[in-house]
């Protein structure tokens, strides 16, 4: 199975659209190619469309060297797509596994077939290597028999070769809209064909210009992170970190704006996320430990260094990150993971919003407010004890999440964010130093026969001094 990642831009365009001169776009010495080729893609999803809610697409193709099984899961902007080159029928294993954690016990079934008529025009550098492909689709899709085609549309892509920049996109972007093309409305041609998935017909909440609309559009952004995630924990390329984030950011969300959301919903759907961020987190405490202390200990002069202490670190490290990822492994095999997939599903498209939501966008403001309040008042009170400390970084945290919600209506939300980021960056240093020296102390014990007790202890003094000087600078 192969990995690339994607990175594409896509445009609507009407039946008689007239594509504008892209020879403006070749680079200096490079050439246009021009080819035309035809791609069945049998689409496949779950019942409950547990794939396609997080934008995630899985289909069979036969079309030159695209033949085979493709996958492809949203990453930022970009999209990551797992490529098997089996010609079989049926779904390759590996892709199958990629996949198992979103299907809650549900079938993968055809959902649609999808013919595309493609026009590429590859531009090439002087090398010959590729900078972007631009397709011209004519599309049609139907039912997963193939049998009838319902629906007809033309539509653009323009996808970055290996070769290219994102000023090429960027380019080709004002080209392609100058030329009178629109940014496509559909995420991808599955939602096109099926138009956009939500459980039992119900249409995603948070009407325009709303409070409701920034909160429902900020937890959408999370549930597709941590979706996406999942394929990428079952194919070997783990992001604990930017699955723990997105849980905190929606746990943040649900007490920052606890008024705008449904309570029991929202405290059903918190202590799913309190299971899962813990598992993910024990993971993630052994990947910073490590990386902190060995950068520490090669900063150290070498007469400081004594005995096997790196290795003992990593070593020790090494068995309790392996333990935490077994323990996170097991956890996403159990019914208790499957029940946060099914509330991703519906908080994804359909989030318990109450009347509250309906206020305007402008008074979002007041709970960023709120939130900046409450961690200031933290930080003030903390003082040099730790655990509040670790308190009001919390608290920060949950102010820089609400800022970051609020911004699309708010500009100055941006400031806010950026500096409460940096309260959050400098009182999470005090936090990792802690913690650093806590692990050190205990990891010390009995170490005085080779010498590396001496090594531990300078390693110790410099975490906790670390920490006592941040302490020291908050109350400036």
């Amino acid at each position: 199975m192969r990995t690339m990642n994607e990175q594409e831009d896509k445009y609507d365009v009407g039946p008689n659209w007239v594509m504008p001169q892209l020879t403006e776009l070749v680079p200096g010495g490079g050439r246009l190619d021009q080819g035309v080729r035809k791609l069945d893609s049998t689409y496949f999803d779950t019942a409950g469309a547990g794939l396609r809610l997080f934008g995630i697409t899985l289909r069979r193709r036969v079309g030159g060297s695209e033949t085979g099984w493709q996958l492809k899961v949203p990453n930022g902007t970009a999209r990551t797509e797992l490529q098997s080159d089996s010609r079989e029928n049926a779904l390759p294993r590996e892709l199958a596994n990629s996949v198992e954690g979103l299907l809650v016990g549900e079938n993968l079934d055809p959902v649609a077939t999808i013919v595309t008529m493609r026009t590429a025009y590859q531009l090439r550098n002087g090398d010959g290597e590729l900078v972007l492909e631009i397709a011209d689709d004519e599309v049609k899709s139907g039912p997963p028999d193939g049998n009838s085609m319902l629906h007809s549309w033309r539509e653009m892509e323009v996808e970055l070769g290996p070769a290219g920049k994102k000023k090429d996109l960027k380019r080709a972007r004002k080209l392609l809209q100058d030329g009178g093309a629109s940014p496509s409305t559909s995420r991808t041609k599955l939602d096109r064909a099926l138009a956009p998935a939500s459980p039992d017909g119900q249409p995603a909440a948070g009407e325009s210009g709303t409070v409701g609309e920034l909160v429902a559009a900020y937890l959408v952004a999370q549930c597709d992170v941590i979706a996406s995630n999942d394929v990428g924990f079952r194919t070997g390329t783990p992001a604990v970190h930017k699955t723990r984030v997105a849980a905190r950011r929606l746990r943040s969300t649900l007490r920052v704006f606890n008024d705008i959301i449904e309570t029991a919903p929202a405290e059903e759907l918190n202590d799913e996320l309190v299971w899962y961020a813990n598992l993910l987190g024990q993971v993630r405490d052994q990947d910073i430990l490590k990386n902190r202390l060995t950068e520490e200990i090669a900063d150290l002069p070498p007469e400081q260094v004594r005995g096997s202490v790196e290795a003992e670190i990593k070593e020790n490290l090494a068995a309790e990150r392996e333990e935490a990822v077994e323990r996170l492994n097991e956890g996403m095999r159990t019914s208790h993971y499957g029940h946060l997939v099914q509330l991703l599903r519906g908080w994804r498209t359909a989030p318990p919003l109450t009347d509250a939501a309906g206020q305007k966008n402008t008074a979002a403001v007041k709970y960023v407010e709120k939130a900046k309040r409450t961690a200031d008042k933290r930080l003030r009170k903390a003082d040099d004890d730790i655990e509040q400390l670790h308190r009001a970084r919390k608290a920060t945290k949950r102010a820089r999440y609400a800022a970051e919600l609020v911004e699309p209506a708010d500009g100055d939300m941006k400031a806010i964010a950026r500096d409460a980021e940096e309260l959050q960056t400098l009182l999470g240093e005090h936090q990792d130093a802690v913690v650093a020296a806590d692990f050190l102390a205990k990891l010390s014990a009995d170490k005085e026969a080779d010498g590396s007790g001496f090594t531990y202890g300078i390693l110790m003094a410099n975490e906790l001094h670390r920490a006592a000087d941040i302490r020291a600078g908050l109350k400036n």
